[in-house]
């Protein structure tokens, strides 16, 4: 097995092994957060009108829009939207049903007369995702007075607080820019039921709605991808100068996720570029998941396999991880990135004949100490 491939393939194993992530055991309890409350004011009618004397012929109805109210969406920057709950607080339901009949001066003003009728109102908040919840009132009203006199009467109210549980399906309905908007409605009916008068009378069935909307959002904080825990992007290891041939210790790094509520860090690409491309070699790859708070350990390694000075660039694409259950596909945000720079140095190690052999030196101390003993002589 040739060097290359026996460092490479350990690598692969120990750094299977070192590279497990860290996760955090804790569950992720999500954030939330609630819009400002929009306040509404809508009213509708609808009239049913009876001939003196006549008989019904069955109620008048009506089903207008009564108005859209616009609440604030939830900003994807803030982090991956998990929940939706949108409440409709101080609702006031108020039902009015009013029979009247104009005053005459045909016949005399003797003894009472009667009209009668029957108003109702069902209104309802349109939320996109979530079943629509309504609220129900009716109404009867009758006037008396003399012939000759005009009547009118009648009114019920009803209060209530809703909240409706978006769907997962529709979360990204409410995640972006802008507004999302609660379409009112309302389904009315008025009837006149009976009428003595000698002129015509009239029922109306009015609905007025009041109330606040607003929108609570649960969401996990996005993905913080880092060498340190806390705000590293880059990160530079340098081997040094080793000796061609010679063996070189492995780097150890980690990949960090930022701790809090958020979602996992996951890594999508890894692009290396740079003179040591052949030389350099990590246990990075895309099937790296770290949970919020933990981290990922890997190795790099340097193959000193040819004199020069090397260095490579490892540009790391990061993503949020999707956590289980629901969230907006929208508000999941890719593109994180990190730099890993490696640098190293092969030398060519000194020629053996660069040093004196052993025979040399011995040579050389007996001419030195010759060269001492003539020079006594001589002094």
């Amino acid at each position: 097995m040739s060097k290359n491939l026996l460092r490479s393939t350990l690598i692969t194993a120990f750094g299977a092994m070192l590279s497990a992530p860290m996760f955090a055991h804790a569950a992720v309890i999500p954030n939330s957060t609630t819009t400002a409350a929009v306040g509404f004011d809508l009213s509708g009618s609808v009239t049913d009108k009876l001939a003196a004397g006549a008989t019904t012929n069955g109620p008048t109805t009506s089903s207008p829009t009564l108005g859209t109210t616009q609440v604030a969406k939830f900003n994807p920057n803030t982090g991956v939207l998990t929940g939706v709950t949108v409440n409709l607080t101080e609702s006031v339901h108020k039902q009015t049903t009013a029979v009247t009949s104009a005053g005459t001066t045909a016949g005399s003003n003797n003894g009472s007369e009667t009209a009668s009728g029957s108003g109702s109102s069902t209104v309802k908040a349109v939320v996109t995702g979530a079943p629509t919840t309504s609220s129900s009132l009716t109404k009867i009203d009758s006037c008396a007075a003399k012939r000759k006199d005009a009547c009118s009467d009648g009114a019920a109210t009803q209060t209530a607080n809703y909240n409706f549980s978006v769907a997962s399906s529709a979360l990204d309905a409410y995640a972006g820019s802008g507004t999302f908007g609660v379409t009112q409605t309302a389904a009315l009916s008025a009837e006149t039921t009976a009428n003595s008068f000698p002129s015509e009378a009239t029922t109306t069935s009015t609905v007025n709605w009041t109330g606040k909307l607003s929108a609570t959002y649960e969401y996990l904080l996005h993905a913080a991808q880092s060498f340190d825990g806390k705000s590293a992007l880059t990160l530079n290891l340098d081997f040094g100068s080793v000796y061609l041939g010679d063996s070189v210790g492995d780097q150890a790094f980690s990949i960090f996720n930022g701790a809090g509520n958020r979602v996992g860090l996951k890594l999508t690409g890894v692009n290396q570029t740079g003179t040591g491309n052949g030389m350099f070699s990590t246990n990075l790859n895309t099937y790296s998941n770290i949970a919020a708070g933990a981290s990922q350990a890997f190795m790099a390694s340097f193959l000193a396999n040819q004199l020069g000075s090397y260095s490579t660039s490892y540009q790391l694409t990061l993503a949020d991880l999707a956590p289980s259950g629901s969230y907006a596909a929208s508000t999941l945000y890719s593109g994180y990135n990190l730099t890993l720079n490696l640098a190293g140095n092969v030398i060519a190690r000194p020629a053996q004949n660069d040093v004196p052999e052993p025979a040399t030196l011995m040579l050389l101390g007996l001419g030195a100490a010759a060269f001492g003993v003539s020079r006594k002589r001589k002094a």
